[in-house]
């Protein structure tokens, strides 16, 4: 992936992030830092996400082994519950995808192997009585350890 184009993904998905309530920043030397860094964390409701950015045209992209073993990493350092995720901007589709990954190994994200990202981030309303209530934790993700 072009750097251009990775930095352009990344700061979408940090303002699309933001949008939704989270507390999120983009870490610009991620991918060249020895340091177990993602692309972008965010926070919102007490959770840790910690995001390995993609863009592409193609119908699949790689993901390697170290730069997922640097997501799990960086959520080992903090104590607070966390996930580590794959987004990837699929953009002949116009759509952003997300796979969440536990264990350090090479993946491949296609669009059939992964879910809408707006399913991570939009908290699934529930109703309750008369009224629409939105309740942000009983949509968060699988806790990693």
């Amino acid at each position: 992936m072009n750097k251009d184009v990775g930095r352009n993904a990344e700061r979408e998905l940090v303002s699309l992030l933001r949008s939704q309530g989270f507390r999120a920043v983009r870490i610009p030397t991620s991918n060249s830092s020895p340091n177990p860094l993602p692309d972008v964390f965010a926070v919102r409701s007490g959770f840790l996400y910690a995001f390995e950015v993609k863009s592409t045209w193609d119908p699949k992209i790689k993901v390697r082994k170290l730069q997922i073993e640097k997501l799990l990493g960086f959520l080992s350092m903090f104590p607070i519950p966390g996930g580590a995720y794959i987004a990837v901007k699929f953009k002949t589709f116009k759509e952003w995808r997300y796979v969440q990954v536990n264990s350090p190994q090479d993946t491949t994200v296609t669009r059939e192997s992964s879910t809408l990202l707006e399913e991570l981030l939009w908290p699934k309303p529930l109703i309750s009585g008369s009224t629409l209530d939105t309740h942000v934790n009983d949509s968060l993700p699988e806790v990693t350890q």
